[in-house]
């Protein structure tokens, strides 16, 4: 880690159960640091984080409560690294955060004004009269529609990116942009957000007095000089001393001018690193092209660490968090594909484990890992070894899964296994990328990706929408190049007759469609946000699968197994077990414990039937 760097905090709306509990259970100065805020505002904040206390998500709690986490873990990563970041940026109620990480605020003064910043918002609008949507269009800003969205009696909320703005306004205007801004540009999509006010808009010009008033009882313990180093929602530049305070007051109303505040950072030309409950704000840096290094768990720390430890050069480090359930027929989600509740902030962020629906966040180190991931029309090959590989075992991905849900499998295989996880476009950092859509596609390039990679013995694993893909990439490999194992879960038999084309459905037929299944947890089925922010991804997905059509072709030769949940309500047994008419090699049908998600309630079971049946068809001539 550069002794130079950048630190950058996200808003309300990063906020999930458990955050922060990690770093107090390992670290003295995360258990003071909530000490601190928690004698400060009178309430026990971590007990709030780590516990499912429904105050968590109430304003006036959430907002002490994620600044409290962000500056425990930026203590922690000063204590751990011995340098200090020398340059600060916050979203919204990250602000606030970034000027306490720089010195300029107490925590304690901190945590107050936060606590009273959150209920003078929620109470500054009858709830109801106000709204707010997020708008995503690549290349927003050049489109005009800030312009249409004045014209509609709406405001600007939030610049996040260059591909995303926030409006906010009376509910009868937020409804009358979205049909100007329907007619005018129809591939922009329209995000309705569930908050209680109309934040960051001139609805919030009658509490700003009474904040002022705060931030003064404040001011003769603040240190100004300090806020040079922090940048300003406000105006998107770095603040200046003798206007801290009132800009702080005006950012209340003000929109946030995320994108100005990280060209501002970008100038700094030092790495840049997020710290927080999740990562919504690393990815609007993406679109800037710039990287942004996530610090949400303990894991990710210590992988900054072993990174940065001289014998551990070339070493990297990565973390897996917990997944959600499975959608119909698909696969499943990860948590760190959902968003947490938009609220005065209004990002669509991303949550990395606000669901606690599956295994605890599971993180790892594995011993020589490729730098780079290998990338090829947009679709994206993670390679992790831990010895001398001797064969590749491919992980084709599940409908809106991420390379996330596979990284923990290193650990449970053999070390003369290099696990290949095999990435869609248009995830994590790849939003900008165009996403594929037709499944004949999808077979193409990963054909073009894989076929270099087949220099080494190899196998493919698929769940769901990825055994589809397993299947259909083995049958179109050429001649004499061929798995030496096919394991494939969680899917009907591809001959059998497909379900509904979901795909062409409005996104609230859609999603609406997709939560019938069960498989989506009631924290997201129930905040149509975090949905909205997982629809193109998911969408995408079902488009893949919708355009599959089995074609009677030569079938795989090679040993295959078939894994399913007992208890799966998307694929009956029958379903799973007519894979049989098409897969000559078939060996083994192995019906474990758990739903459509056996593949990570089950793992350990699932990885050691693996690499048994890996076991049998290692190459004895290559070593281990």
């Amino acid at each position: 880690m550069s002794d130079e760097y950048t630190v950058v905090f996200p808003g309300q709306g990063a906020q999930r159960t458990g955050m922060g509990a990690d770093f107090c259970a390992e670290f003295p100065v995360a258990r003071d640091t909530f000490a601190e805020a928690s004698d400060a505002v009178g309430e026990d904040l971590l007990r709030i984080c780590a516990e499912r206390d429904p105050r968590l998500h109430r304003t006036e709690y959430t907002q002490p409560c994620v600044l409290t986490m962000e500056i425990a873990a930026y203590r922690v990563l000063v204590t751990e690294f011995g340098s200090r970041a020398v340059s600060f940026g916050g979203h919204s109620l990250g602000e606030y955060a970034a000027l306490v990480a720089a010195g300029v605020v107490e925590l304690a003064d901190g945590a107050r004004l936060v606590r009273t910043r959150g209920a003078l918002m929620q109470r500054a609008v009858p709830e109801g009269a106000g709204a707010m949507a997020a708008l995503i269009l690549p290349g927003i800003a050049e489109t005009g529609v800030a312009e249409l969205v004045a014209e509609a009696g709406a405001e600007v909320a939030n610049d996040n990116s260059t591909d995303q703005l926030v409006i906010s306004g009376a509910r009868d205007a937020i409804a009358a942009a979205r049909v100007v801004l329907a007619e005018r540009h129809p591939d922009l999509r329209f995000v309705p957000l569930r908050v209680s006010a109309p934040f960051h808009s001139r609805w919030m010009r009658g509490i700003e007095a009474e904040f002022a008033g705060h931030l003064a009882d404040c001011a003769p313990r603040m240190r100004a000089e300090r806020a040079v180093a922090v940048t300003s929602n406000y105006t998107g530049e770095f603040h200046r001393p003798e206007t801290v305070a009132e800009h702080l007051v005006r950012q209340i109303s003000a929109p946030v001018r995320w994108t100005a505040n990280m060209r501002a950072l970008l100038r700094m030309g030092t790495p840049r690193y997020e710290v927080g409950p999740s990562a919504p704000l690393s990815k609007f840096f993406a679109t800037l092209g710039a990287p942004v290094t996530r610090i949400a768990t303990v894991a990710d720390l210590r992988a900054l660490l072993e990174e940065s430890a001289p014998s551990t050069a070339g070493a990297a480090s990565v973390s897996n968090s917990a997944a959600s359930p499975a959608l119909p027929g698909l696969g499943s989600l990860t948590a760190d594909d959902l968003a947490a509740p938009v609220t005065p902030s209004a990002t669509i962020e991303p949550e990395p484990a606000a669901v606690k629906i599956a295994p605890a966040v599971v993180a790892m180190s594995v011993a020589p890992v490729e730098p780079h991931p290998t990338e090829a029309g947009g679709l994206t090959i993670h390679r992790k070894t831990a010895g001398a590989p001797a064969l590749r075992l491919f992980c084709w991905p599940f409908a809106g899964g991420k390379a996330a849900a596979y990284t923990p499998w290193r650990r449970s295989l053999p070390d003369w296994v290099e696990l290949c996880v095999i990435e869609l476009p248009a995830r994590q950092r790849h939003l900008a990328q165009t996403p594929i859509r037709r499944f004949t596609e999808l077979v193409d390039v990963a054909l073009a990706q894989v076929l270099p990679l087949t220099d080494l013995p190899f196998a493919f694993f698929g769940h769901s929408l990825g055994a589809l893909t397993a299947y259909e990439v083995a049958r179109r490999l050429p001649e004499g190049i061929a798995p030496r194992a096919l394991f494939l879960g969680g899917a009907v038999a591809p001959h059998l007759p497909r379900p509904g084309r979901l795909s062409q459905l409005p996104d609230h037929e859609f999603a609406a469609a997709v939560g019938h299944y069960g498989g989506i947890p009631p924290e997201v089925r129930e905040t149509p946000e975090v949905m909205a922010l997982f629809l193109p991804a998911l969408r995408s997905d079902f488009e893949i699968f919708d355009d599959y059509r089995f074609a009677p072709a030569a079938a795989p030769t090679c040993p295959a197994h078939l894994f399913g949940g007992r208890d799966d309500r998307q694929v009956a047994v029958t379903q799973l077990e007519a894979w049989r008419d098409v897969l000559p090699g078939l060996r083994s049908t192995e019906l474990l414990p758990g739903g459509h998600f056996f593949l990570v309630e089950q793992r350990a079971a699932l990885l050691g039937s693996i690499a048994d049946k890996l076991a049998a068809v290692r190459p004895d001539a290559v070593s281990a």
